[in-house]
């Protein structure tokens, strides 16, 4: 009995070291906002995403779409406006899904079904509706909490977004705050929330 649990928690640890290390994005810190009214942070949000090189992120994701709810580790790469990566995790690290877009391009590696897919940025959305009419470098530039498209309706505090509204997609940020801390994408019964663990730029 004694060698079995020990045996499990040897396991258990190496799982935890791995996913670490598997994952723990690699990159220099993001300054925070030094705005003092909510005008003046949006001007520095929209230089920032105009100067924008590449950031990553490692997040926990708790998705409903379809009526099916899923929580997961995932990373989140943005090489820039057009080009993302998204790879989520399974509880001991290893990959279980890598998806990447440039621009309306997408491709899916679902590794734990063994099944690859390749389609458009509509198709995409079709199957995960939280996207609505946002690309996913789009909405993952959002999600790190810069205004992705000028067009959209912003919130702001001097921390940074606190609401953004594009067609019937919202997405608040509490507490507001750049880099975003807490996300929640909502889109009729489909519903994303993102906790930001650490994120980084390139």
């Amino acid at each position: 009995m004694t060698f079995t649990i020990r045996r499990i928690a040897t396991a258990a640890l190496f799982a935890a070291v791995f996913f670490s290390c598997a994952t723990k994005p690699a990159g220099t810190p993001i300054a925070p906002l030094t705005a003092t009214t909510s005008e003046e942070a949006m001007q520095q949000l929209r230089a920032r995403r105009d100067a924008f090189r590449g950031a990553r992120t490692l997040m926990r994701v708790r998705t409903t779409t379809n009526g099916k709810t899923q929580s997961f580790r995932a990373q989140l790469i943005v090489q820039d406006a057009r080009r993302m990566e998204l790879i989520a995790y399974t509880p001991v690290g290893t990959t279980a899904l890598h998806m990447r877009a440039n621009g309306d391009e997408v491709s899916v590696d679902n590794r734990l079904e063994g099944k690859e897919w390749e389609g458009s940025a509509q198709d995409l959305a079709r199957q995960f509706g939280f996207f609505g009419a946002l690309k996913p470098a789009e909405m993952s530039m959002l999600i790190l909490g810069l205004p992705t498209r000028d067009d959209a309706a912003y919130e702001a505090t001097p921390a940074g977004l606190s609401r953004a509204t594009i067609g019937d997609v919202v997405v608040t940020f509490d507490p507001p705050a750049f880099p975003a801390k807490n996300v929640v994408v909502v889109r009729g019964d489909d519903r994303v929330e993102i906790e930001h663990l650490e994120t980084v730029s390139e």
